[in-house]
């Protein structure tokens, strides 16, 4: 099992994202550890994806919204056993009143059996401003030049890192808390 506090989801002390990018198959395949934290709850998973999916991902959400009500959905694996996914993440972007106050809402499921499982579902409340900043932080993110992305609601923890940090690479596939 994954330490949480290696990747900083439990040690995030503001609201906000974390994505380590780790070498893989790229630039086709992206091993990456999402966290995520809006201060009550929190989750982190391991998953693979392509660049694409960031540059998609960044795109929507650089423009979000764009009328009121507006949502954006981004999903990858399934819950549902039949489909034998290694683990179901997703995030959708979603106005929460007719002003544009908006929310990113987090789903992780690691699809793991009794002891090892593990799901987490919160939204982060954000104005559309944090949200359009997450996007342009992925958009830079998905061109594979930094290892690691921070972003918090406030914007006084954004940051791309170029090189990897010195923490151990992930011990297992998903974790979700």
């Amino acid at each position: 099992m994954m330490n949480n506090t290696m990747f900083g989801a439990r040690r995030m002390k503001t609201i906000g994202i974390q994505i380590k990018r780790f070498p893989y198959e790229e630039p086709y395949h992206l091993r990456l550890v999402f966290s995520a934290t809006n201060r009550v709850f929190d989750g982190l998973l391991e998953y693979y994806c392509g660049p694409s999916d960031l540059t998609d991902i960044g795109k929507a959400l650089r423009s979000f919204p764009t009328k009121v009500p507006d949502q954006y959905s981004y999903e990858i694996g399934s819950t549902k056993p039949e489909d034998k996914s290694a683990y179901h993440f997703a995030l959708h972007a979603y106005t929460t009143d007719m002003s544009g106050h908006c929310a990113l809402q987090v789903f992780i499921d690691n699809n793991r059996d009794r002891p090892d499982e593990g799901a987490c579902r919160f939204s982060i409340q954000t104005e559309p401003s944090a949200l359009n900043r997450l996007g342009e932080l992925l958009l830079e993110f998905a061109k594979l030049k930094h290892h690691e992305l921070n972003w918090t609601v406030s914007g006084e923890g954004d940051s791309l890192v170029e090189k990897q940090s010195r923490s151990t690479e992930p011990t297992a596939r998903g974790d979700a808390s």
